[in-house]
């Protein structure tokens, strides 16, 4: 079993394809080139002429998804210098005829392979985790050490799609931990629209509202006594009047009888 970080935006800092990987259960890659060319139809001796038009480092990227990732390996996502969630990947290279995962230029991310991405991982320091013009890089043994100590976490330590949530911290005052990518997920499996009225910001806003919604849990954290379990059924997505609606009482009003009480 290997052990790999993978950063999943367009170029050296554009729009991030986590969402969508996230959404899809995938690790997905491209490069201009090879986009259309489905890896399975060759081999590690025998590859795409238009191979030779990636650079050193995009070779040795989307080689290692294609020909050397393996079912049972484990995929750290990295992004913006931490390593922010972590999976395993379940199925060897596909290629997506679907194209369900494009960019901004239209470049369609469909050399993939399956992965069951977990949604716990505390977010970590990426540094000293391999060089960083690689898109794709193998951890060696001390590399992964560096994470695991980093983050207190191994994959068998996490879950799939639920988390803990509530637990009392210090830090100048008392708060409750919320899972980041718990929400993270919740939105990214939407279509990012208010379940009581079916606002959608990006709709009203354009550009400035896209992907934007307010998560709203339906047991409030600041209410439980102690740390305890949050799914994704657990949480509702809301529009910015609606989430303060719920909120106008204590315990928060159920969301039918929003839907009852919107005119």
């Amino acid at each position: 079993m290997n052990s790999w970080t993978m950063r999943f935006r367009v170029g050296n800092g554009g729009t991030s394809m986590w969402p969508l990987c996230l959404k899809y259960h995938v690790a997905a890659i491209t490069y201009y080139p090879v986009a259309s060319v489905d890896l399975r139809n060759f081999s590690k001796e025998y590859l795409p002429k238009q191979w030779e038009e990636l650079s050193p480092s995009q070779k040795f990227s989307l080689f290692s998804v294609a020909f050397e990732m393996k079912e049972g390996d484990i995929i750290y996502v990295r992004d913006k210098g931490k390593i922010i969630a972590m999976g395993k990947v379940t199925s060897s290279y596909f290629f997506d005829k679907k194209k369900r995962i494009i960019d901004d230029n239209e470049v369609p991310w469909a050399h993939q392979v399956s992965v069951d991405w977990r949604l716990d991982f505390p977010e970590t320091s990426s540094e000293n985790t391999g060089p960083t013009q690689f898109t794709v890089w193998r951890l060696k043994a001390d590399e992964l050490k560096a994470i695991e100590a980093t983050s207190g976490r191994s994959f068998h330590q996490a879950k799939v799609d639920e988390a803990m949530e509530g637990e009392l911290f210090k830090k100048e005052a008392t708060f409750k931990s919320r899972n980041r990518l718990l929400i993270q997920s919740k939105k990214a499996l939407s279509n990012y629209r208010c379940e009581v009225c079916d606002f959608n910001f990006s709709e009203n806003y354009g550009s400035l509202g896209k992907e934007y919604i307010i998560a709203h849990h339906l047991e409030p954290i600041g209410q439980r006594k102690e740390l305890s379990k949050t799914t994704l059924d657990d949480i509702a997505l809301l529009c910015a009047n609606c989430h303060s609606m719920a909120h106008k009482k204590n315990p928060p009003v159920p969301l039918e009888n929003l839907k009852k009480a919107k005119r």
